[in-house]
Parts: C-alpha cells; sequence; structure tokens
C-alpha cells in the first residue's frame, strides 16, 4: 500500500493539477516516522524470534512420528510419545476461528511460536520464522492455543492454553444457553429425556440452566 501511494501519487497529482509533484521534506519525515513507528512491534517480535531461534532447527517426521531439533549445535532425536505439553502461540487475530469476532488483521498477525514441552524436561520455543507452519493444521495430537495481541515469546506464561475444538463447542453451548434462558423446568428435562434428539452443545445448555435453577 505504501509502496502504491508513493509511485502512484505523484502521477495523479500531475493528472490533476499539470503540475509536478514536490514533495515537502518535513513532510517526508512525518512520513518516514510514521512507517517506522508502525514497523517496530513487527521488528521487535522478529528480534525476540531471532534472538530465540538464532542456534536452532527442527525437522519433523510425521509418518515415523518422531521429531529432531538442534540446538547450541546438539541435535535430539524424540517420540511424539515424549511430548509433555504441545502449545501454538499465535497472534489475537487468529481467535477469530473460535468466536468470529471481525478483529483485523494487523502487521504483526502472522508472527506466531510452538512452545513444546517433552517429559524428560527439554522445552524449546521454535517460531515461524523457521518453518512457516505455524497456522497450519497442529503437526502434534493434542496442542493446544494461547492468543495474544503481542505473540512474544513467554517462558513464564501462566495463562491455560486452550483446545480450539473445546472452544468453539463452548462457544456454541453458550448459544443455547441464552437462547433457553426462557424456558421452563419442563421443557429443559425433556431436551435432557430426549438428548440424541438434540445437538450435544443443546443438551448442556439445558442442564447448566437447571442447575442454576436448583441452586437459586
Amino acid at each position: 500500500m505504501v509502496i502504491f501511494m508513493i509511485v502512484v501519487g505523484p502521477i495523479y497529482w500531475k493528472l490533476r493539477n499539470g503540475t509536478e509533484f514536490i514533495l515537502d521534506e518535513q513532510l517526508l519525515w512525518i512520513f518516514i516516522g510514521v512507517i517506522a513507528v508502525m514497523n517496530i512491534p513487527s521488528i521487535l517480535i522478529y528480534l525476540n524470534y531471532y534472538l530465540q531461534n538464532r542456534k536452532t532447527k527442527f525437522t519433523l517426521d510425521t509418518e515415523l512420528k518422531r521429531i529432531s531439533i538442534t540446538h547450541n549445535g546438539i541435535t535430539k532425536q524424540y517420540g511424539n510419545d515424549e511430548i509433555e505439553k504441545s502449545t501454538y502461540h499465535l497472534a489475537i487475530y487468529y481467535k477469530n476461528a473460535i468466536d468470529r469476532a471481525g478483529r483485523m488483521p494487523m502487521m504483526i498477525s502472522d508472527f506466531g511460536y510452538w512452545d513444546l514441552q517433552f517429559k524428560n524436561g527439554d522445552r524449546y520455543y521454535m517460531t515461524n520464522i523457521l518453518h512457516n507452519f505455524i497456522h497450519d493444521t497442529p503437526k502434534v495430537y493434542n496442542t493446544k492455543y494461547r492468543f495474544r495481541f503481542f505473540p512474544f515469546i513467554i517462558k513464564a506464561d501462566p495463562k491455560e492454553a486452550l483446545k480450539l475444538k473445546e472452544q468453539r463447542e463452548k462457544t456454541q453451548t453458550e448459544k443455547f444457553v441464552k437462547q433457553f434462558k426462557n424456558k421452563t423446568d419442563t421443557q429443559l428435562n425433556e431436551i435432557l429425556k430426549n438428548e440424541r434428539k438434540y445437538q450435544r452443545e443443546a443438551v448442556e445448555a439445558a442442564r447448566i440452566l437447571l442447575g442454576k435453577k436448583n441452586v437459586g
């Protein structure tokens, strides 16, 4: 977009006004400053990833279900059964896949990293500057997700990661809770008695509402 403005802007000016476009030096520096500020988050995240991964590389054998990781010149082989925890850390934009909130993509939206912990205590943070894999289907079963506005590498993240499927089901359940809130106890119990006729999330919503009424 910026390049388009730089190239097309002067041409449009000349066609419209019949004179050459002269860029004021002060405006030029303001323009450069704005572009620089807009890129600061991306630069900082890239440096964060580079410093973490400059001595790391990995290969994944999906057929043998093994991963080879080289860090600081030392190569180790792991089987998928040795993985303790697998978490994808993505920018908040990708949470749209869960809640359909309509967030707009930003320049930092495509950054992300894989927090991979093994049962023997080894832990690696593999970013998408190593391989552009982070937005594909997870490489490891039971991979969970964390979404943050700035996906910097955080080694002590207390917040629990989520499974995408679990979170989608939770969101759907919440919709049914809202839809069923005016139903009577008899109607809710009818859903439970005939649960095979209803979606799992609808049945769960009926249980939640009945539970709230019983507590009340």
